[in-house]
């Protein structure tokens, strides 16, 4: 039988009611509707069964305290899923101190967390890549020649084939507006990467 989240509801505390109000508004426009992709990312990320609703409730509050930095022109599936796995990461890490795998094979990194009309360039970014990765694949990444991260990175962000030839075009480490070339650096930058991380996301040790 298929477990069922709790009841959603806005968590409001601690702020003044016009905030409240203007949360809550946007808090059941754009999360309530997801409560159920929510929970079932909880199911997905949380190492112990027992603390599943917890992590639910508290991602709940999250998602209603952060609402406002939502940009509606994004993926609204994306960002709460980017936020769920984030916080339930860290939450899973402060109650065991035990490192936590998510599951995500390195042999797929550079692969997008949702299909592609789900990426979300309002989530991870070039900017802001380091927060989203342990530091045994962030001193791998840095490892990589220029060319190669930038294009996994680009890829992990969000952005197709056609706009990391754009975007690396711009910024000169492309000579020429060759798709192939995009192809060869990430399929280059991967294998490089599986030589250094294993499927657990820690560093080879042989």
């Amino acid at each position: 039988m298929e477990t069922k989240p709790r009841q959603a509801s806005c968590p409001v505390k601690y702020i003044d009611a016009e905030s409240a109000a203007r949360r809550t508004v946007l808090f059941e426009k754009y999360v309530i509707p997801h409560r159920n992709l929510v929970y079932k990312l909880c199911i997905k990320y949380t190492a112990n069964p027992e603390d599943i609703d917890d992590n639910y409730v508290e991602v709940l509050t999250n998602f209603f305290k952060y609402i406002e930095t939502y940009d509606p022109t994004k993926s609204i599936q994306t960002w709460l899923h980017i936020v769920t796995k984030r916080y339930i990461i860290d939450a899973d890490s402060k109650r065991s101190h035990m490192k936590f795998s998510d599951n995500l094979k390195v042999s797929d990194i550079g692969d997008t967390i949702l299909d592609d009309d789900e990426i979300n360039a309002n989530c991870m970014s070039v900017e802001n890549y380091r927060q989203y990765y342990n530091d045994d694949i962030l001193e791998a990444l840095d490892s990589l020649e220029p060319i190669y991260k930038e294009a996994l990175i680009l890829q992990q962000a969000g952005y197709k084939l056609h706009e990391i030839m754009d975007i690396t075009y711009k910024s000169g480490s492309l000579k020429t507006r060759n798709i192939e070339t995009v192809k060869s650096r990430l399929f280059l930058a991967k294998k490089k990467m599986r030589k250094m991380i294993n499927r657990d996301g820690e560093k080879r040790t042989n």
